[in-house]
C-alpha cells in the first residue's frame, strides 16, 4: 500500500468517525460512546479536511517541491521543423513557436529577452528613450531592412508600439538561434 493510499484510508476513517460511524464495522456508534463526542467529531472532521488537502497535493504537506527545469535547448532536427509564419508575428509568438517545437515539458522556455538582447547587440534593435524616462527596444535601420516593423496598438494603459517580425526576420532568428543560445 502506498503512502497516498494510506492517507486516503485514514481520511475515510476520519470521515466516518466525524459522522458517528464506527469505521471498522460501519455501524452507527452509540450516543454515549466516547468517539461520538461532539468535540471529537469536530476534531475528526478537521483532520479529514487536512488529509484531503494533502491528498489533493499528491501527498505533500505544504507546497510541492519545485521541479528544476533543464535550460532551454533545441536539436537541429526540431529547429528545421519550425514553419515560419507568412503573417508578421510578435516576438512572443515566435518564441512560443520555438519553445513548442522542443516538445519537452521538463525544459525552460526560450527567453524573449535572450532573443531581443542578441538582436540589440547585433544592431537590429536599438534603445529609444520614452517621454517618461524609460527606454524601449525599437528596430534600427538594419532591423527594418531585416523585416521588423512597428505598429501602434491600443492597450489597457493606452497606446504602445508593437514590433512585428515578418517571415524573413523570423527565419533570421531561427537561423541564428544557436548563436543566440550560446550568448545567453
Amino acid at each position: 500500500m502506498t503512502e497516498l493510499e494510506i492517507m486516503q484510508r485514514a481520511k475515510l476513517y476520519m470521515d466516518k468517525l466525524s459522522q458517528g460511524i464506527d469505521p471498522i464495522t460501519d455501524r452507527e456508534m452509540p450516543e454515549d460512546a466516547v468517539l461520538n463526542n461532539v468535540r471529537l467529531a469536530r476534531c475528526f472532521f478537521y483532520v479529514s479536511d487536512v488529509l484531503g488537502k494533502v491528498i489533493a497535493n499528491d501527498g505533500y504537506v505544504g507546497a510541492k517541491p519545485k521541479v528544476k527545469l533543464e535550460p532551454f535547448a533545441i536539436h537541429p532536427d526540431q529547429l528545421a521543423k519550425i514553419q515560419v509564419s507568412q503573417k508578421p508575428v510578435r516576438i512572443t509568438q515566435l518564441v512560443e513557436m520555438i519553445s513548442t517545437a522542443t516538445e519537452n515539458p521538463g525544459m525552460k522556455k526560450l527567453s524573449i529577452t535572450a532573443v531581443t538582447n542578441w538582436l540589440l547587440k547585433k544592431g537590429f534593435l536599438e534603445l529609444q528613450q520614452t517621454p517618461d524616462g524609460k527606454s524601449r527596444r525599437v528596430p534600427s535601420a538594419n532591423g527594418y531592412a531585416l523585416g521588423l516593423s512597428v505598429e501602434t496598438r491600443q492597450g489597457q494603459y493606452g497606446e504602445y508600439q508593437a514590433i512585428f517580425y515578418n517571415a524573413m526576420a523570423q527565419q533570421f532568428v531561427l537561423d541564428n538561434l544557436p548563436a543566440i543560445l550560446e550568448e545567453r
